[in-house]
């Protein structure tokens, strides 16, 4: 950790995007929040051109407001994001296209458009209007969102194939479980850090665990774009864990597979030995006057 870099009390963990270095060769890396935030750090391919440029890339579920450059020679000018995944959100695409329905048997189809919606509204073959759906809508691919897309307006100061970004998201989070276990005159200490996942999927991801309380940054700090996790390469042999602040940061040992409804335990340590000793404390108090016995 950088002596440079803070941990600050109203944000994430901030520090200048010029400082930033990644050692990590992972397309995708994770870092998982105790609080269910997770922030994504994703080496997309995607062609790039020098200057201004408009590109399309599928991230999946996010929040687009916190979604930045992890290249400092990139610079995201917009974003536009579609996570509407949902039929009336696929309806609403549609709106002046000419779809098929089929209202009884396979052969049972007619064509209509859609006019609007809230009301739904919808022009029929006859040139009248319905504002009921007449059947069961087929629609065109181009208008299904399968994994949420961003389009993104970018300044890069040279061409590329690749784009690194980074953003935060939900649907996972975690804690940590220690275990005891008492012998004649030594004990076995062991831990693992529980992974719940919601509906994240992603795979060969490095993962690292955030331990502690941090806050959301104010709004009109998001617009900074200024965000990196400062992080540290490990070995493959065990976790490591180092002080960010008053924060606790884990990375987890080599590649990890997150799929949805999956919980996944991960030891955090080999387990060790220590001495102990059993000690019999009985906590009471006298009573305040008079004859026992009586509330202390």
């Amino acid at each position: 950790m950088k002596p440079h870099m803070k941990a600050l009390a109203f944000a994430a963990l901030l520090v200048p995007l010029t400082a930033y270095r990644s050692p990590l060769t992972a397309q995708t890396s994770l870092t998982i929040y105790n609080d269910g935030r997770v922030l994504v750090r994703r080496s997309m391919p995607a062609e790039v051109a020098r200057g201004s440029s408009t590109v399309r890339v599928p991230v999946g579920a996010l929040d687009p407001s916190t979604l930045f450059s992890l290249d400092s020679s990139v610079v995201i000018n917009g974003v536009s994001y579609d996570g509407a995944v949902d039929q009336n959100s696929v309806l609403r695409r549609a709106i002046g296209r000419k779809l098929k329905f089929r209202w009884g048997g396979p052969a049972d189809t007619l064509y209509a458009t859609v006019l609007g919606v809230d009301p739904e509204r919808y022009l029929m073959p006859d040139g009248t209007v319905s504002f009921s759906m007449p059947g069961t809508p087929y629609f065109p691919a181009d208008l299904v969102v399968v994994d949420p897309v961003a389009t993104l307006a970018l300044r890069s100061s040279a061409a590329r194939n690749v784009l690194r970004l980074g953003y935060f998201t939900a649907g996972a989070s975690w804690q940590a479980n220690y275990e005891v276990i008492l012998g004649r005159s030594m004990a076995t200490v062991q831990g693992d850090a529980t992974i719940s996942n919601d509906r994240l999927r992603l795979e060969n991801a490095e993962l690292q665990l955030l331990a502690g309380s941090v806050s959301t940054a104010r709004k009109e700090m998001d617009q900074t774009r200024n965000m990196a996790m400062a992080r540290q390469s490990m070995e493959d042999v065990s976790v490591s864990q180092e002080r960010v602040g008053e924060f606790h940061l884990y990375t987890l040992p080599g590649k990890t597979t997150l799929l949805p409804g999956i919980t996944t335990s991960i030891a955090l340590f080999d387990p060790v030995q220590a001495s102990y000793e059993k000690n019999y404390v009985v906590r009471g108090a006298l009573p305040w006057y008079g004859m026992l016995p009586q509330y202390p």
